[in-house]
């Protein structure tokens, strides 16, 4: 059994997302605590801007699903110190069938502020490995992820889901773009991670040439600036660079924010222009009280809904046939998942015959034959015809036991089956 917690752009504001915002440390932190305080046994923790996402297997906790969830909420809510009621802002989901319905949807980009994009795939790709080299994937988790990647590749062949805008970085050079008449506006890009590379490039390919890099790694911002003809600032001096520029784009994985009202307030007094900021981060590197200076103009990714909303209209085609694509792999992962259910039962069955068949004949017939008849029972050419008795007959009999429990939906089958054939 899995379920999924999800804190997302869709039910959640970007002060609780930052708030709930988990780093990799926090990540094996809240796992150990999770694994040893409330039992499961398989996590996946996706953290980005726009959503935190706990997957988790709980095979032997079936019938308690409810408490178990709320277990792992109430220890979440404690983790990051939250007084208040955390379910209004949760979207909770137990079941194979429509927690992989998410996690697919999700790999597709279906589940994006801007359908189509392809950053969710690295970082679903991301938080899988995080979770496999630490040890936290349970077999359900493992085989779910990997579906939903191979499902996410699929759509993106066979629809037309991933054209156009891609990225919320996107949305913002389009925001830029619509709103600064300026000539040839001056920028300033604070960071230099996937979402603020992408941007930068979004601004080169629309022939903007005027823009400064600021990352707390010189050499990369240098090297990545150098790729593209661009200039170099130390980041210790992006401040002094504010007044200097029309747009400041901030995308960083700073926890606290990187400058105060007050400072911002006195750095404007310096500046003869408007200053269009874009903070793409969460936690947020602006604070939201900036956009009360004046001349000061304050984007955040939750500003940008108006331009995924518009990608979603243009795409809508797209997404109905990208979900019947769904559906077909959602199928069969279903099938799996419902057939492991089986797999005690099924075991079981396969033992006892090989004991009936196998064993307990080699056994008979050596007690009641003659010493030169037991070496041909006891020969390799008879060892093989048993073991072929034993597979059709262990085969046609699991067959049927799919059939009569509807390849493992049917839980009242599976009840029963399991009091025939498991032992005690």
């Amino acid at each position: 059994m899995v379920g999924l917690i999800s804190l997302n752009y869709k039910v959640a504001p970007i002060e609780l997302r930052e708030r709930f915002y988990l780093d990799d440390a926090q990540k094996i932190v809240f796992h150990n605590l999770l694994k040893k305080k409330v039992g499961v046994e398989g996590l996946m923790l996706i953290s980005t801007c726009n959503r935190t996402e706990i997957y988790f297997e709980f095979e032997n906790h079936i019938g308690k699903e409810n408490k178990f969830i709320h277990s792992i909420v109430k220890e979440l809510a404690e983790f990051r110190s939250f007084k208040e009621s955390l379910s209004p802002y949760l979207i909770k989901q137990t079941g194979s069938y429509g927690v992989s319905r998410h996690l697919f949807r999700l790999a597709c980009g279906l589940e994006s502020m801007i359908i189509g994009e392809f950053q969710i795939v690295e970082q679903l790709k991301e938080a899988y490995d995080f979770s496999y080299k630490h040890r936290m994937l349970g077999p359900i988790l493992n085989r779910m992820v990997q579906k939903s990647l191979e499902t996410g590749k699929f759509i993106r062949t066979n629809t037309k889901i991933d054209k156009g805008a891609v990225s919320v970085s996107y949305a913002a050079v389009e925001k830029i773009h619509n709103s600064i008449e300026i000539l040839e506006p001056r920028f300033l890009c604070v960071g230099l991670g996937e979402t603020s590379k992408l941007s930068i490039k979004h601004l080169h390919q629309k022939d903007y040439s005027n823009i400064k890099i600021a990352n707390r790694t010189y050499s990369k911002s240098k090297e990545f600036a150098k790729s593209l003809g661009l200039t170099v600032v130390k980041f210790e001096s992006f401040k002094k660079e504010l007044p200097k520029v029309d747009v400041a784009i901030f995308s960083t994985s700073s926890k606290d924010p990187l400058i105060s009202e007050t400072e911002l307030t006195e750095i404007m007094k310096e500046s003869h222009s408007e200053l269009l900021i874009i903070d793409l981060s969460v936690p947020r590197n602006i604070p939201s009280e900036c956009d009360n200076i004046s001349k000061v103009k304050l984007i955040n990714v939750d500003d940008l809904k108006d331009a995924v909303n518009h990608n979603y209209k243009k795409r809508k085609s797209q997404i109905i046939k990208a979900e019947k694509f769904i559906e077909d792999f959602l199928s069969d992962f279903d099938d799996w998942t419902n057939s492991r259910q089986l797999r005690p039962s099924i075991l079981s069955i396969k033992k006892q015959i090989k004991n009936i068949v196998i064993e307990e004949t080699i056994e008979n017939v050596n007690s009641s034959s003659r010493e030169t008849d037991v070496k041909l029972f006891d020969s390799d050419g008879f060892n093989k015809r048993l073991n072929k008795v034993y597979e059709k007959f262990s085969d046609n009999l699991v067959r049927k036991i799919r059939q009569a429990s509807n390849n493992g939906k049917d839980e009242k089958a599976i009840s029963i089956i399991n009091q025939i054939f498991l032992d005690d």
